[in-house]
């Protein structure tokens, strides 16, 4: 795995918490909704943009990015032609409360809840990113992360 492969996904932080029967992230008790009952298992996924293409040219992630493949497989066995099975908005324009700006703010967390369509509890998933520019380009692959629900 090439060190500029690393930034992509795990540069800063991955966390990936699953709240799920037997696993309660260290915690005395699962957390809890307004009326007693327990939160339904989640698990987030987080990451930094990455500051390159795959070609190394350099990234803004500010003004560059598109949207995130999110791609998901049984293996580690992916391909450049697996087909993702997510896209994940990059970056969200917040105006401000006058009207007049605009702020923008990259995507940096996924909740992997959101895949329930695409997995079956107690099998091991492989997941992992790659960014796609407005201009078409790409960046390289996060290296793949297991997951487990239980």
């Amino acid at each position: 795995m090439a060190k500029r492969e690393a930034p992509f996904l795990l540069a800063l932080s991955l966390v990936m918490t699953l709240l799920a029967s037997g696993c309660g992230g260290g915690r005395e008790a699962p957390p809890t909704l307004a009326g007693g009952s327990p939160t339904p298992p989640a698990a987030v996924l987080v990451w930094d943009p990455p500051r390159t293409y795959a070609d190394n040219s350099p990234l803004d992630p500010y003004r560059e990015l598109d949207y995130y493949e999110l791609h998901l497989r049984g293996d580690q066995n992916f391909t450049e032609t697996d087909a993702p099975v997510a896209q994940i908005v990059a970056v969200t324009n917040i105006l401000s409360p006058d009207g007049h700006t605009s702020t923008s703010v990259p995507t940096t967390e996924f909740p992997l809840n959101n895949l329930s369509p695409f997995i079956q509890s107690g099998n091991v998933y492989y997941i992992r990113l790659r960014a796609v520019g407005v201009n078409g380009l790409k960046s390289h692959f996060s290296p793949p992360i297991a997951w487990k629900i239980i």
